[in-house]
């Protein structure tokens, strides 16, 4: 139908008839084509496609009831209202034509008030049916574009999301989204140093929206993990990405944990998810982490606070987090699933099968779709030292690079308290061909020496304060605390590539302006106590190492050889010169 009103089909053998309908449809603005046989109206049909016809009954060839069938099969989904005249007013008559497909019928003599009615009401339906036609076309391109954003986002989500350090052995998860996108989406990474990183976030809202809102989060964890950060430093990264980039109102409930298999510590900031628990081999739990923060992207980060909780664990043991869809998932009744009932499905569990059988509990209990994102992660956590014995050997067979390589730094007290040392030298250590086969061992022997340099040297924190996991968090606090007071002092690192005794070796020097320490006494240290762990682990890691002086300067030689560890070897592992 154009705008100038309908095309009007008038079929009937009586000329006088079909002058008289003419001039009906033409007084009412509409165009008129006509067609005296059955044969020629389905021949106007085609080539004049028209808006409506007036179809008379009793024609000689093909009457008006097959013409009518024959057109309507031929308009197919396309709606094309069709009048039947008729002479005959018996019901079973009318019958007739209209399940021949006729939308409507006229008795002869046509009324022409009663035609006329008819043409406007079905101008009106014909008037409704193309604008239901093209809001029908616009919804079919809407929803073409809708899955060709959701196809793109599917792939970038992929990409983000599905990182090797999900298929580590040491984790399990699902991710179970309430509608074509979770806005819950899970991450993990090792470190240089092998501490186990895994975030879990929940978005606000759901579908795609809520995790488009996640995906900064992503690059910060990965390229910080990779470098070495701890998650104090990540999680202070992400919140002000989230804050700078995201429309207002938009946040994260984030989780993320650091396990430390090497030091035995677990470190969690949560902001405002369920809280992780901690399970050990016999199935209790011994350790819950409430939320103590706000969800990423609602505080500045003048007022943010990255601190993590910090707990030493004894022992095998394994990790449970969650979303909040997992805990207010609602059974028929409406009854939520709760953090209690998620926990005692754990204990209840033998070890290896307590990830099912939470997942069997919480399919059990919800009816139907989920209302909203359920996110469940796993985590095995190694006994403290039990990753040491892989960290011996190099990953590359052969020896690579110059014999003679020497690099220096030298950190102030502004760098010290804005700079993760170690992490902002990795990439460099990395591409050092000599060194980068080895640059996870190079890492964590980096890590401890300017740990202790920092804690011990310059802010003069006492390790036997962590005797406990309430000891670990307040010697966290202490630290942050004396960091920020850190006004003088230095630390000075020296990276060489020699050769010693005919064996490729690199030399690792540490030193800070403090006054030293007994190192001979901290030497003494019981193997099961909860600190001290790292420089033991150095010692176990190199070719050598030996404290310097007033033990302010520390001295570590790692043999870069073929067949190069800690284990075998007859060099005394720490020296005083």
């Amino acid at each position: 139908m154009n705008k100038s009103g309908m095309t009007v089909l008038v079929v009937d053998d009586v000329a006088n008839n079909v002058a008289i309908a003419g001039q009906v449809v033409k007084r009412m603005g509409h165009r008129f084509i006509e067609a005296r046989s059955g044969e020629e109206a389905l021949e106007k049909f085609h080539s004049e496609a028209p808006d409506m016809i007036l179809m008379d009954v009793m024609m000689p060839g093909i009457g008006g009831l097959e013409a009518t069938r024959r057109i309507r099969e031929a308009a197919g989904s396309r709606w094309l209202p069709i009048l039947m005249v008729t002479a005959l007013s018996r019901e079973d008559e009318v019958l007739e034509g209209l399940r021949a497909g006729a939308d409507d019928y006229l008795t002869k003599p046509l009324s022409l008030p009663v035609f006329q009615a008819k043409i406007q009401v079905f101008q009106r339906i014909a008037e409704l049916q193309q604008a239901l036609s093209r809001y029908s076309d616009e919804l079919a391109t809407y929803y073409r574009q809708a899955e060709e954003e959701r196809r793109l986002g599917a792939s970038l989500m992929e990409y983000m999301v599905n990182r090797e350090g999900l298929s580590d052995s040491a984790l399990r998860y699902r991710v179970t989204p309430a509608w074509h996108f979770s806005g819950d989406l899970v991450a993990a990474a090792r470190t240089p140093g092998k501490c186990h990183h895994i975030l879990l976030s929940d978005g606000m809202g759901h579908g795609l929206p809520a995790a488009m809102g996640s995906l900064p989060q992503f690059d910060t964890f990965y390229a910080m993990t990779e470098l070495g950060y701890g998650i104090a430093r990540i999680v202070e990264v992400m919140n002000s990405r989230m804050h700078t980039m995201m429309p207002p109102g938009r946040f994260s409930a984030l989780t993320l944990v650091s396990v430390n298999p090497v030091a035995g510590t677990i470190e969690v900031w949560n902001g405002g998810n369920p809280a992780p628990c901690l399970l050990d081999a016999g199935g209790s739990i011994v350790r819950r982490w409430k939320s103590r923060h706000l969800p990423l992207g609602v505080l500045p980060p003048e007022e943010f606070s990255a601190e993590p909780e910090v707990y030493s664990y004894d022992g095998a043991c394994q990790l449970f987090l969650w979303s909040d869809g997992l805990s207010e998932a609602e059974n028929a009744e409406g009854v939520q699933f709760g953090d209690e009932r998620a926990e005692a499905a754990l204990r209840a569990a033998a070890r290896e099968q307590r990830f099912d059988a939470l997942l069997q509990a919480l399919d059990a209990h919800r009816a139907g779709a989920a209302a909203d994102d359920i996110s469940v992660v796993a985590v095995e956590v190694p006994a403290p030292g039990t990753l040491t014995e892989s960290l011996h050997a190099p990953r590359s067979g052969g020896e690579s690079g110059s014999d003679r390589l020497c690099m220096s730094f030298h950190f102030e007290a502004m760098d010290l308290k804005n700079l993760d040392v170690v992490p902002t030298l990795t990439g460099m250590i990395e591409r050092i061909d000599a060194l980068k086969e080895h640059a996870g061992q190079v890492f964590i022997i980096l890590s401890e020496l300017v740990a202790n340099a920092l804690d011990h040297g310059l802010l003069r924190l006492d390790s036997t304060l962590k005797t406990s996991s309430e000891g670990f968090t307040a010697y966290a606090t202490q630290r942050q605390k004396a960091l920020q007071a850190l006004e003088q002092g230095f630390i000075e690192i020296q990276l060489e590539v020699l050769r010693r005794d005919g064996r490729k070796m690199a030399r690792i020097t540490v030193r800070d302006s403090g006054p030293g320490f007994d190192w001979a006494a901290c030497s003494q240290i019981p193997d099961n106590a909860l600190y001290g762990r790292g420089i033991a682990l150095v010692r176990r890691l190199s070719h050598e190492m030996r404290y310097v002086g007033t033990g302010n300067e520390v001295v570590v030689y790692y043999e870069l050889s073929s067949g190069a560890g800690a284990a075998g070897h007859t060099a005394p592992h720490a020296l005083m010169q």
